[in-house]
């Protein structure tokens, strides 16, 4: 049987597209070119302001973009236009269209590893740590124990505490962790059900986000002083996206990220992106939009400029991709394909600590060629950049999941991606463990070494106090002294200590001293006095109680 051949003559289909649009006209009739350019502009107007894409030359969209505004213009020259285009023209819009869409293959080749694996080992430096040294001890009242799933299910539960707003709002998806004064929370913003509740609530804004502790499971609907005037769900020119995009129409923008600056006022954070490999390659951040959530106004940083409050200017799963590149390619393309010599790749699945101001994002790394256990981990500040790698030999974090979950197994509980923690030097997972409800019901500690020691309580506490007792030379100083209980005050003074208002106050049942920070617990024990009664936590050292979290 004899193939069909197809011959495709570009000049051949130019002359009859050209001599049926001359046969479908009449003499003398039709739009004039300028007439016919108003309506392609308007046409890409209206396409750029749903679309929003990017107008950057390092990103592929602009050449789409344009390619179908001169597709488009060029059909109603056919179709309307007066006069008809010549067949030079017509072969000139087709070389035209043909270079924009063949130019961002071309030199996403070129951009590509093949030419430049040295380049993209390199996007990220990574420098060693000591892994006892360099990751602070935290707290227990800092151990998140809440992932975003979790923090979902707990703040639609705090819509029903206002009930007008049941019925016009509904929250947001996002749930961004950040880092408030050194507490793990994801917050998130409330949004209009739908177009009708926008229409009905817009001039008033979104007054309200949903809070959601992560160490302790507690949610809260937070009232805005200002409200947010710019949203996700917004229309029209309120839309953040659309906002942004009008303000920077040609950089290459991130993920946009809810966020609060330290006077608990509503921003939006998005990172701009960049290629530094050839001409698209090698994606990276160079620094980051921050827009009043209320105003709209937005001003541009490059990243060493960025705000400390700010904890998240680099996209998590363009790290991964980084850090995949380093361990991919640092022994060049081919070691990457043939021998694969101390080619790495980070495990599945990251998570993130807070420690100090920042947030860190946290995962493991593995040869590719025996994913069954770590060789370290990976610490980067998703504020700065500033990444380290521990060289921990361990079980991976799904093993380590695995292991928590087996040793509960007749609860059929899911373990939550695990947070690595330092516990007296040694990495150890902790991961929280979720009923069918998703909620968190137990806690687990799985040493990260030998992922067949896992220790399983109820609370947290009670977590590290068993940890500590069967690790008496690791945690018996720095956990066996943790106080988690309900206190009555006796006596109270205020001082101020460089500028910071600190509360001194013994208790009625202990001789202890107590002290805390005003700003570690703000309005809840400002007007504190004798008699009083509150649930706390904190770390007793040399007859000091220093208090981590006050609740009435």
């Amino acid at each position: 049987m004899k193939q069909a051949k197809v011959n495709f003559n570009l000049n051949e289909f130019l002359e009859k597209l050209r001599d049926r649009s001359q046969q479908r006209s009449a003499p003398g009739k039709g739009l004039s070119i300028w007439i016919l350019a108003l309506v392609t502009l308007a046409a890409m107007f209206v396409y750029f302001f749903f679309t929003l894409p990017s107008l950057s030359p390092q990103g592929s969209a602009l050449y789409s973009f344009l390619a179908g505004g001169i597709v488009l213009f060029t059909a109603l020259r056919l179709l309307l236009g007066r006069p008809r285009p010549s067949l030079k023209t017509l072969r000139t819009t087709a070389l035209i269209v043909i270079v924009l869409f063949v130019f961002p293959i071309l030199m996403t080749f070129l951009s590509s590893p093949v030419f430049h694996a040295k380049s993209y080992a390199q996007l990220i430096d990574v420098q060693p740590g000591v892994f006892a040294e360099d990751i602070q001890r935290i707290t227990v009242s800092q151990i998140p124990i809440v992932d975003r799933e979790t923090a979902g299910i707990i703040g639609e539960k705090q819509m029903g505490a206002i009930a007008e707003l049941v019925s016009q709002f509904e929250i947001d998806a996002n749930y961004a962790q950040v880092n408030i004064k050194g507490k793990p929370i994801r917050v998130s913003p409330i949004k209009y059900y739908d177009i009708i509740k926008y229409i009905s609530n817009f001039r008033d804004g979104l007054q309200y986000y949903v809070s959601v502790d992560m160490t302790n499971q507690e949610g809260d609907l937070v009232k805005l002083e200002n409200p947010i005037m710019y949203s996700s769900s917004d229309f029209l020119m309120r839309n953040i996206h659309r906002k942004i995009r009008f303000q920077y129409p040609f950089l290459l923008l991130g993920e946009t990220n809810f966020e609060l600056d330290d006077e608990g006022e509503a921003f939006y954070v998005t990172p701009i992106l960049t290629k530094r490999i050839f001409f698209f390659g090698g994606l990276d951040a160079k620094g980051a939009i921050i827009t009043n959530a209320h105003t709209g106004e937005s001003v541009a940083y490059d990243t060493k400029d960025v705000p400390e409050w700010v904890d998240r200017v680099y996209p998590s799963e363009m790290i991964m991709n980084q850090l995949d590149m380093r361990g991919r390619y640092q022994g060049g393309f081919l070691n990457s394909l043939i021998g694969q010599k101390n080619v790495t790749q980070t495990t599945e699945g990251y998570n993130y600590i807070s420690l100090d101001t920042d947030i860190y994002q946290v995962t493991g790394v593995t040869s590719v060629r025996a994913d069954t256990s770590n060789l370290g981990f990976y610490y980067i500040n998703l504020r700065t950049k500033e990444t380290k790698f521990y060289s921990v030999p361990s079980a991976t974090e799904l093993s380590a999941m695995a292991s928590a979950k087996g040793a509960v197994q007749e609860k059929n509980y899911t373990p939550t991606f695990p947070v690595l923690l330092n516990l007296g030097g040694e990495p150890v997972y902790f991961m929280s463990l979720k009923d069918a409800a998703k909620v968190a019901k137990l806690y687990a500690l799985v040493d990260a070494v030998d992922f067949t020691k896992v220790t399983v309580e109820d609370t947290v506490s009670d977590l590290m106090r068993v940890y500590a007792s069967e690790n008496p030379t690791d945690l018996g100083e720095e956990v066996g002294n943790f106080i988690e209980k309900r206190i009555t005050i006796k006596e109270i003074h205020e001082v101020v200590i460089d500028g910071n208002t600190l509360y001194y106050f013994l208790v009625r049942e202990d001789l202890d001293v107590y002290s805390v920070f005003a700003k570690d617990v703000g309005s809840v024990f400002a007007f504190a006095k004798p008699g009083d009664s509150f649930a706390i936590t904190g770390m007793l050292s040399e007859g000091e109680v220093k208090v981590h979290s006050i609740e009435k």
